[in-house]
């Protein structure tokens, strides 16, 4: 009888061990996405870039990638052409603002992927044209996939560029 028992209760914590996906918000990897986005409001591109593998695929709405030093680029030229720049982001109207939402997930392998590492932010970037005056607002969610040296080796970031694209080309055309 107490073999039956010590059976059950050697199932029971086997059972209860967590073998799936988890979601972790207070994590390494979600904590060094927060200091990222924050080295990018600050306009400290280097920072910034230094977690990013320099052969990084960098997908920013299409199916062709981008090098880092493309996406160190874009982000020097944001910064020339907006002032205030800003992240935002709450759970409801007129909650706290936490800047962004940053969420990690360990992925184990399945029959279609290897192991992964992701973090996913959600936030709605903020910034003023320097030239026009023009506020803009955008909505943007980005992925980014971790490699084994703890760098950032794939990142996929979807935004609506229509008012964005629209800014900057009234803005570089005022500059000319």
């Amino acid at each position: 009888m107490k073999k039956i028992i010590l059976v059950f209760i050697a199932a029971l914590f086997v059972g209860c061990t967590s073998t799936g996906v988890q979601v972790t918000f207070d994590d390494e990897n979600s904590n060094t996405i927060r200091e990222h986005l924050q080295y990018y409001v600050d306009g400290d591109i280097d920072s910034m870039m230094a977690i990013i593998s320099d052969d990084a695929e960098i997908y920013i709405n299409s199916q062709e990638s981008v090098s880092a030093g493309d996406v160190r680029a874009i982000h020097e030229l944001e910064h020339s052409i907006f002032d205030a720049i800003s992240t935002s982001w709450s759970q409801e109207e007129g909650g706290d603002d936490i800047g962004a939402w940053v969420e990690s997930t360990n992925y184990p392998a399945g029959p279609a992927n290897k192991p992964a590492s992701v973090t996913q932010v959600w936030f709605t970037w903020n910034g003023t044209s320097i030239s026009t005056g023009d506020a803009l607002t955008i909505p943007v969610h980005v992925i980014y996939v971790w490699n084994d040296e703890g760098q950032v080796q794939t990142i996929y970031q979807f935004f609506d560029s229509v008012n964005a694209t629209a800014v900057i080309e009234a803005s570089m055309a005022a500059s000319e």
